[in-house]
């Protein structure tokens, strides 16, 4: 009788173990287009060029409309950068996908609006970018410039 007790005990550890390890899963979502909101400016996700989205290493998501709403809650602290596990962007010619943000290149650029207005639009290589800003000028941005230049663009209206 007590290993049977022992062995019903296991189980139900062992499910809700379970349980609890696929609702914590880190990996991105799709985004909603037409039904989604950004959670920083509350506006419906409509344009698949500009999708973005963060994921905390505890499976939370963060989605967004532009690159522009996902840099200002970053730069705003609204989630612990030690809690962010993947900071995701939209690569401008291919809709709906999603790639890591780190390692795309950004143009800014007022031929080519944003949802936000700020004109930045992602593409997953530097190679890419190069041959849309040949195309429509602007200028191209790496993760750590975006960041760092973010704060004067948004100063000077661009």
């Amino acid at each position: 009788m007590k290993n049977e007790n022992w062995n019903m005990r296991f189980l139900m550890l062992l499910a809700i173990t379970s349980v609890v390890s696929a609702s914590c899963s880190v990996k991105p979502e799709p985004i909603h287009y037409g039904e989604d909101n950004c959670v920083h400016c509350a506006m419906t996700i409509m344009d698949t060029r500009y999708g973005t989205e963060i994921v905390t290493d505890k499976g939370k998501v963060f989605k967004f409309d532009s690159i522009e709403c996902l840099v200002e809650f970053l730069q705003e602290d609204e989630v612990d950068s030690a809690d962010v596990k993947l900071i995701l962007v939209t690569p401008f010619n291919r809709p709906e996908e999603l790639v890591d943000a780190t390692a795309s290149h950004y143009l800014h650029c007022k031929d080519l609006p944003s949802p936000m207005g700020m004109f930045l639009t992602a593409f997953e290589s530097e190679a890419t970018a190069m041959n849309f800003k040949a195309q429509y000028g602007g200028k191209v941005y790496c993760w750590e410039g975006l960041q760092r230049d973010f704060g004067l663009l948004k100063a000077i209206g661009r």
